[in-house]
């Protein structure tokens, strides 16, 4: 007898695919994670600031002004936020500027707010809706002067 042919056949090396599964795998979880973080940071920009308390304070002060409800007519919604900037440079607390568009059941409007945020609040120091027309309506705030009356007798 031949010693080569006495020997059994074994079965051909199992094909392996860990190298691919686990490049399929990382590659699915990265796009997943991506996607989440898209998801919430797209539901936040059009859904999600409506739970902002900041907002929820500017948003109870318009709808509770007059002038906001003449300019504005009834039902006063948030539609957009346009700019929102913090600035915490202060030492005792900081300040928030926003930029909202708004709409109500007379019309659109931008509001420009501006807040002190000191503490666990939020306090409204200015708020100037500009309407359809371009006029602009202090809610909260004064006006700034106007010059060709600063000299008058």
């Amino acid at each position: 007898m031949d010693p080569y042919m006495q020997q059994e056949e074994s079965p051909p090396p199992r094909r392996s695919n860990g190298c691919l599964w686990g490049c399929v795998g990382t590659l699915a979880a990265i796009v997943i994670i991506i996607g989440g973080v898209f998801g919430f940071g797209a539901w936040y920009f059009y859904r999600g600031f409506e739970q902002d308390p900041r907002l929820q304070t500017i948003m109870q002060t318009v709808r509770d002004d007059a002038i906001a409800k003449t300019v504005l007519g009834k039902n006063i919604k948030l539609l957009q936020v346009e700019v929102r900037t913090y600035d915490y440079s202060t030492g005792r607390g900081g300040t928030a500027t926003y930029v909202l568009k708004l709409a109500g059941s007379e019309g659109q409007g931008d509001l420009k707010v501006n807040l002190d945020l000191k503490g666990a609040g939020a306090k409204v120091t200015l708020m100037i809706l500009t309407d359809k027309d371009g006029r602009q309506h202090y809610l909260v705030g004064a006006p700034p002067p106007n010059p060709l009356m600063q000299r008058s007798i």
